[in-house]
């Protein structure tokens, strides 16, 4: 009997999990219907309140997704030290194991602005949402990191993926230059973010319907702040290039302790 239950509330966390998704893309599908072209209109004349009250519309509505999928106990969330994320002009460079990192993030902050994949202006369900808030797209090329900048010191929360990517469970990640790039140009620390999945559940390369046995917990621990003061000395006497590798290197050890005592 408590075989046929364990298959049954995996089949209901199936079942949760396929109507949290259609939930999203819902959301999305009205978001560009409705709230797009009242902002567009409202916020004509001044593109920084659009953008502002574009990434707090988009803050209340991630929330009641997640909150959603709690009450539908299609997941756990803990999130420790999350006071940390209320700060504006913080960098913040998360792990990325899950498909809902960005989400679960955006959901602690008011005001985060994030790089986005520029295919994802194609989506219906996310194009409007990317367009009013103002995120950054990759496709900027070498203005990218000058975007990242910019938005910094206009006071915004950036969530920059230093991975790039997901993650896939127990092999180890690369990071890319990016984020410590764009902490050296800003003058600006790191706020990592390390967060976990257990069981691994939305993984790269494992299709959302590959519910595990156990119900999963994320859990999202934002840590102390990573001082560039040294990296900005590397910097004068080593030259860019060879502090950002050494900053990105940091921040990996801090990110993946497991990898680095090994």
């Amino acid at each position: 009997m408590g075989t046929l239950t364990d298959k049954l509330e995996r089949a209901y966390r199936t079942l949760a999990t396929g109507f949290g998704f259609a939930l999203f893309f819902t959301m999305g599908v009205v978001y560009r219907c409705t709230v797009s072209p009242v902002l567009a209109f409202w916020f004509r004349n001044d593109q920084r309140k659009k953008e502002l009250m574009a990434r707090r519309i988009v803050q209340l509505s991630f929330a009641c997704f997640i909150g959603t999928m709690r009450f539908l106990r299609a997941m756990d969330l803990t999130v420790i030290h999350g006071e940390r994320l209320k700060d504006s002009g913080r960098l913040i460079c998360p792990s990325h194991p899950t498909l809902i990192d960005v989400v679960i993030l955006i959901s602690q902050i008011r005001n985060a602005n994030c790089i986005v994949k520029a295919a994802l202006m194609e989506s219906g369900a996310m194009r409007g949402p990317i367009s009013t808030s103002g995120y950054i797209t990759n496709d900027h090329g070498p203005a990218l990191i000058d975007d990242c900048v910019e938005s910094l010191r206009k006071g915004d929360t950036l969530l920059i993926f230093p991975e790039g990517t997901r993650t896939k469970p127990g092999v180890k990640s690369k990071l890319q230059h990016g984020a410590a790039a764009v902490a050296l140009s800003a003058r600006c620390n790191i706020t990592p973010v390390r967060i976990t999945c257990e069981p691994p559940a939305l993984m790269k390369g494992v299709a959302w319907y590959t519910i595990p046995k156990r119900r999963m917990h994320i859990t999202v621990e934002v840590l102390d702040e990573i001082d560039i003061g040294p990296f900005l000395e590397d910097e004068r006497t080593l030259g860019r290039p060879i502090a950002v590798r050494h900053l990105t290197q940091y921040m990996f050890n801090v990110l993946f302790p497991s990898f680095t005592n090994r």
